[in-house]
């Protein structure tokens, strides 16, 4: 979407007066470039349908996955009965790296909302631009064509435009992995890892407790029914 919108922002930005002043037929100038808006408009369209599929997709999988995610703590119970705390143990981690995907594609859903936004913004200022070329077209046909009106809001558009960019920017970083080295992301990743480990085993601890304690009541129900 970015190629489209930096071209966007050059045809809503365009001053037609002076692109009129320099063309040896100005009418075949303008249609020229309302065709190109038009080109850019289905561009457009196409890409803010590809985006809301996605974003789509993006939040039906956050969903899944978060539900997925809670069913591993019974899971890590189930196994932690059985004696199994090493599988116990993996459960609560397969859990833990589910919440963190879906936390990842809910962002990712939300970012695409903003980028829709901003599009579907861009695609009204280029109609409205299409328009007013329509009009300065009939103009011209006329003997002595009125002075053209500057399109308005172009200013808006130029930042709603960067906004899409850095939008752009931000989700490819957040793609990006993060360096190992001494970079303050990475040694926070990992620290966060540390403290997802110590949660984890505070938990398995939790309940083996839990564990301890219902044992001996079903020693005692079952002496009482022998």
């Amino acid at each position: 979407m970015i190629t489209i919108a930096i071209r966007a922002r050059e045809i809503v930005s365009s001053n037609v007066d002076t692109l009129i002043g320099k063309a040896g037929d100005p009418r075949k100038m303008l249609r020229l470039l309302q065709s190109e808006i038009e080109e850019t408009l289905i561009a457009l369209h196409g890409d803010t349908a590809k985006a809301r599929r996605q974003q789509d997709r993006l939040r039906d999988s956050a969903t899944r996955l978060g539900a997925g995610a809670e069913e591993w703590t019974g899971k890590a119970k189930i196994a932690l009965d059985h004696g199994r705390e090493d599988l116990a143990r993996a459960a609560l981690l397969a859990r833990e790296s589910d919440r963190a995907k879906a936390a990842s594609e809910t962002r990712a859903a939300e970012t695409l909302g903003e980028q829709i936004a901003e599009a579907d913004a861009m695609i009204a200022a280029l109609e409205a631009k299409r328009s007013a070329l329509g009009q300065r077209i009939a103009d011209l046909t006329q003997p002595s064509a009125g002075a053209p009106a500057s399109t308005p809001g172009v200013r808006a558009i130029d930042q709603r435009i960067d906004r899409i960019d850095a939008l752009e920017r931000r989700a490819q970083f957040a793609a990006t992995p993060a360096p190992e080295n001494d970079d303050p992301a990475a040694i926070e990743h990992e620290i966060a890892s540390l403290q997802q480990a110590s949660a984890i085993e505070a938990e398995l601890a939790a309940m083996k407790g839990g564990a301890a304690k219902a044992a001996p009541a079903k020693r005692a129900a079952s002496k009482k029914r022998s």
